[in-house]
C-alpha cells in the first residue's frame, strides 16, 4: 500500500513498497501462468511442436578394441645403405615401463657430467654421516676416487673433488650387485634409489637423433602397423608426430584387447551457453548478445546460433584407453530417456575427406602415445643455425654451454677473453681479415651434386682466437643438410626433462629440441681491411 510522506517544501512524495500476503516463496519461484491455453496455442503458432524426439541419452554401450605398442626402433638416416641388416632391430617396450620420450628424445650416452657426479658423491658422504658411519669414509675414497681429478679455475667441483667419491662409479658397482667396501649395503640401496630419480639412465638404448638434420626419425610397432616419425623435433610425442609406414615390417604381433564399457552421457558445457533451468542465473562473463557482428561475418553468426541454439543438443561420455595405443570404437549404441536405442555411426564414414585426430594413412582409429610431457627445465645448451650473407657463410652459433653443471654464456665469456685490436694511430692500421668471437663456428657449404649442398664446420684460423664446439651438440667433423639452415634459422636446444609417470615413478632424461631461429645474422667477417678508413673522395 502507498505511504505519504510530507516534506516542508509543500509538496508530497509517494513511495510504493511490496508486501507479500503470505510468508511462502514458492508461489513466486513456480512462475506459474495465468493462461496455459494462450501459451501452448502461441508455441504451435510457431511450429514448436513440429520437432524431433527430444528424448535425452542417460546411456552409452561402447565396443571397441585396442592395439599396444610393443616395440620401437631408431629409423633409418638417408645416409644408410639400402642393406636390410643396417636396419636397426627394434626393441621391445612396455607402456608400464615409462614414456616413451625418454627413449626417443634423450640417447645421450655421454653420462653424469663432473657437476652431477660430485653432487652423488656429496650425498653418499650425507648418507654415511646419517647412518653413523663415518668411519667408513676413507675406504671408500679409497676405492671410489675420480680416476682425474678435476683441475681448473676454483669451483665446486674443483673444490669437492677430492673430499667425496665418484658417484659415476658408485652407481656402477651398486647396478652389479655392491661396492667394494662391506657394511655399507643399506646406505647404497638408498643412495642409488636417489641416484637413479635425478639421473638420466646410464644405458638409454639407441639414439634416434640426427645430427645431420638436428631431429628424430624412429619407428614404433603397433600390431601390424609400423607408425613412422620422419621429423620428430623432439617437442613431445603425440599423434600428429606420426604416419603409417606401409612398406614396414612391424616386430612380433601385439595383442589385440576387446572391451565393453558402459558409460553415463553428461551435457556438454562451454563459456557463453544458455542455462538450463528458467530461474539460474548465467554467467555473464561472456555475453554472446553484445558480440559486434556485421552481416558478413558469417563465422561468428555460425558460432553464436550453434551456442544458442544447438549448444545443448550434444553430449560427452568419459572413455579410458591405455596409453601407448590405437583404439578403434566398433559399436556406439545409445539409449534415451524413452528406452529406445540409437546406434551412433562415426562422423564422416561416407566422406574419406572429413576426418579428425586419425593417423595419415589409416582410416580409423584414435592414438594415444605413452608420452609424458613433465617439466621441462633450463637451458643446459643452445646453439643457433644462421644465415650470414654478407660473408657468403652460414654459422653455428653455440649462445650456452654447461660446463662443470654451470651454464656458461658463451659470450660473455668471449668478452672477457677477446683479443685487443692495434692501437689507433693517424695513417690507419691493416689487417687481414677481422676477428670473429670464437663462439661462431663456420658452416662453409660443400658441393655434393649439381643440386645439392651441404654445409661442413670447419675450424676458423685466426690470430688470437681458436674457434671450436665445447656442447654436446656439435663436433669438429659435424656437417649438415642446407635446408636445416632457412632464412630464418634454426635454434637446437638441450634441455632437462623430468615427468612423472601413471604408476607414480619419476623419469629424467634430457631433450634434444629444434624450433625456428631468429632470422638471419652477421658476423662482421671482413677481409684485407684497412681501419679507420677514409670516405672516398
Amino acid at each position: 500500500m502507498p505511504r505519504t510522506t510530507f516534506e516542508h517544501s509543500g509538496s508530497f512524495r509517494f513511495r510504493l513498497e511490496p508486501l507479500s500476503r503470505t510468508n511462502e516463496v514458492a508461489s513466486g519461484l513456480a512462475a506459474l501462468v495465468h493462461d496455459p491455453a494462450w501459451a501452448l496455442a502461441r508455441q504451435w503458432q510457431f511450429g514448436e511442436f513440429a520437432g524431433q524426439d527430444a528424448g535425452s541419452p542417460v546411456l552409452a554401450r561402447i565396443e571397441g578394441h585396442n592395439t599396444l605398442v610393443s616395440a620401437w626402433r631408431p629409423a633409418r638416416n638417408d645416409g644408410a645403405s639400402g642393406d636390410p641388416a643396417a636396419v636397426p632391430a627394434w626393441v621391445p617396450y612396455d607402456p608400464a615401463s615409462g614414456p616413451l620420450d625418454a627413449l626417443v628424445e634423450s640417447g645421450d650416452d655421454a653420462g653424469p657430467d663432473e657437476y652431477l657426479r660430485v653432487e652423488g658423491g656429496a650425498h653418499f658422504v650425507r648418507l654415511l654421516d646419517q647412518a653413523g658411519l663415518s668411519s667408513k669414509l676413507p675406504q671408500v675414497l679409497a676405492e671410489y676416487r675420480f680416476a682425474e681429478m678435476p683441475t681448473g679455475a676454483a669451483s665446486l667441483v674443483t673444490l669437492l673433488a677430492p673430499r667425496v667419491p665418484d658417484a659415476h662409479e658408485l652407481a656402477k658397482d651398486l647396478a652389479d650387485g655392491g661396492l667394494r667396501v662391506p657394511g655399507l649395503t643399506a646406505v647404497g640401496e638408498r643412495w642409488l634409489a636417489w641416484w637413479r630419480g635425478v639421473t638420466p639412465p646410464q644405458t638409454p638404448g639407441p639414439d634416434a637423433f640426427d645430427p645431420h638434420h638436428f631431429e628424430h626419425r624412429s619407428d614404433f610397432s603397433f600390431g601390424d602397423r609400423v607408425l613412422h616419425a620422419e621429423e620428430y623435433l623432439g617437442d613431445g610425442l603425440d599423434w600428429y608426430s606420426v604416419d603409417v609406414d606401409p612398406s614396414g615390417v612391424p616386430a612380433a604381433a601385439a595383442p589385440v584387447r576387446s572391451f565393453t564399457q558402459e558409460v553415463v552421457p553428461s551435457t556438454v558445457r562451454f563459456g557463453g551457453i544458455p542455462a538450463d533451468r528458467f530461474w539460474e542465473m548465467e554467467d555473464a562473463q561472456i555475453n554472446l548478445g553484445a558480440t559486434d557482428v556485421s552481416s558478413l561475418d558469417t563465422g561468428r553468426l555460425l558460432l553464436i546460433s550453434f551456442a544458442e541454439v544447438y549448444g545443448n543438443d550434444w553430449f560427452l561420455f568419459p572413455l579410458e584407453v591405455p596409453a601407448g595405443s590405437i583404439t578403434t570404437l566398433d559399436d556406439i549404441v545409445v539409449t534415451d530417456s524413452f528406452g529406445d536405442t540409437h546406434t551412433v555411426e562415426r562422423a564422416g564414414r561416407d566422406d574419406p575427406r572429413w576426418n579428425m585426430f586419425t593417423v595419415t594413412g589409416t582410416d580409423d582409429g584414435l592414438l594415444m602415445m605413452p608420452s609424458g610431457q613433465g617439466a621441462v627445465g633450463d637451458f643446459l645448451e643452445s646453439v643457433a643455425l644462421a644465415r650470414d650473407e654478407l660473408a657468403n657463410l652460414a654459422w653455428a652459433i653455440e649462445k650456452t654451454v654447461t660446463l662443470r653443471g654451470e651454464l656458461v654464456d658463451r659470450r660473455e665469456r668471449w668478452l672477457r677473453n677477446a683479443p685487443q685490436g692495434p692501437p689507433p694511430n693517424d695513417i690507419g692500421s691493416y689487417a687481414v681479415q677481422t676477428i670473429v668471437p670464437d663462439y661462431w663456428l663456420p658452416l662453409v657449404p660443400h658441393a655434393l651434386t649439381a643440386n645439392a649442398i651441404r654445409f661442413a664446420l670447419v675450424p676458423l684460423v685466426q690470430p688470437g682466437a681458436e674457434s671450436k664446439p665445447v656442447g654436446r651438440l656439435l663436433h669438429t667433423d659435424h656437417w649438415v643438410h642446407e635446408e636445416e639452415v632457412p632464412r630464418e634459422g634454426t635454434m637446437v636446444t638441450r634441455r632437462p626433462v623430468v615427468a612423472r609417470w601413471f604408476d607414480g615413478s619419476w623419469h629424467v632424461w634430457v631433450r634434444r629440441e629444434k624450433n625456428p631461429g631468429g632470422g638471419e645474422t652477421s658476423s662482421g667477417l671482413h677481409f684485407d681491411i684497412v681501419r679507420p678508413s677514409e670516405t672516398w673522395p
